[in-house]
């Protein structure tokens, strides 16, 4: 069997996840960590709550690629945006490393449009770069009106620096975008746009991308769809955590949730496993949570996730089987056309 030639990579960061994790129970009590699970189960409507919203957030990003979709002149059915948007879900949390949704949702656009590739693409990295860029925002609107907090608990200090720099990467990467003529004389520009590989995706993908730009009305439905989905996420988090006995305010939530979300996204592990945790056990810290509560609540988290990914596995399943193709021969040729669509996600993506 032939191994991606990424794959000692994606070992070693799945390895780091993993090790972070195992680094975190060998420091806690299991038996207050029994007890906590123990008492979760007699809580499990808070856990069914916080599962219905994971899958409320999902359904919300299918309608924000929809809108996103259909903005660019890509147009597919409702059902068709579904299955992709949770195939794509599917790839993510078992396939490909960290860009495998973005690979299989931009292969998939593009056999429903025409074969429009990087139209494809300019798409699900919009969808993700709004996301992102709100997720960043609201996480830095709470580090300025939370101060206070950050400032007098020094684990905090940290997770807030980094937090400031990703807004100010974000910053400049949105000016650079959207003053992009000032940019045009340099070597370095003109040297990209003029490569007879990689200049015609830029240059497309960037046309791509200026198009949203007059779409004022599908931008403020995309970012009003986003905000709700990263509230959501928050009272989802919320439920988790009555079922696992924090007994903390929406705002205390709200405080923490999107800084660790937003960090956990930059791809340092899988999904950013351990990342996650480790961050939550430090933060949740702060307010006197103890990490037999606050891991329990990160794994859970990330596990109904991978649920709603497995989900979306059985609908790549039900696909393969409509298309009279085996699941293994879709995989293949998926692998076939992954290269050229992770150039073109790779050198438009805005943001990790």
């Amino acid at each position: 069997m032939k191994f991606p030639k990424k794959a000692p990579y994606a070992f070693l960061r799945l390895a780091a996840g993993v090790g972070i994790i195992a680094y975190l129970f060998s420091r806690m009590d299991l038996h207050s960590l029994i007890a906590v699970l123990r008492e979760s189960l007699t809580r499990w409507p808070w856990l069914l709550c916080g599962g219905i919203i994971c899958f409320i957030c999902l359904c919300i990003g299918v309608i924000r690629w929809k809108i996103i979709l259909d903005g660019r002149g890509l147009h597919m059915s409702w059902g068709r945006v579904f299955s992709v948007f949770f195939i794509g879900q599917f790839f993510n949390a078992f396939m490909f490393g960290s860009t495998g949704g973005d690979l299989a949702r931009a292969f998939y656009a593009a056999q429903e449009t025409n074969h429009k590739k990087t139209e494809a693409v300019a798409t699900v990295l919009i969808d993700r770069m709004i996301g992102l860029v709100l997720l960043d925002f609201i996480a830095l609107v709470m580090l300025i009106g939370r101060a206070g907090f950050y400032i007098n608990h020094w684990v905090t200090h940290v997770p807030a620096l980094l937090m400031l720099g990703m807004n100010l990467m974000t910053a400049i990467v949105l000016v650079a975008l959207f003053n992009l003529k000032h940019f045009q004389h340099w070597s370095l520009f003109r040297r990209i746009t003029n490569h007879p590989v990689v200049g015609p995706i830029v240059k497309r993908t960037l046309i791509s991308i200026f198009l949203y730009r007059r779409k004022t009305g599908v931008l403020l439905k995309t970012f009003l769809l986003s905000l709700a989905i990263h509230l959501l996420v928050v009272l989802e988090c919320y439920c988790l955590g009555r079922s696992f006995q924090i007994h903390l305010g929406l705002i205390a939530y709200l405080t923490i949730i999107p800084m660790i979300l937003a960090i956990a996204a930059l791809p340092i592990t899988p999904g950013g496993l351990g990342i996650r945790e480790g961050l939550a056990v430090a933060l949740f810290g702060t307010l006197g949570i103890g990490s037999t509560q606050s891991l329990p609540l990160s794994l859970m988290l990330y596990l109904i996730s991978v649920v709603w990914s497995l989900f979306g596995g059985m609908i790549f399943l039900g696909y393969t089987a409509g298309t009279g193709r085996k699941a293994h021969e879709e995989l293949q040729k998926l692998r076939s056309e992954a290269s050229s669509i992770d150039a073109n996600i790779r050198v438009a993506r805005p943001h990790p």
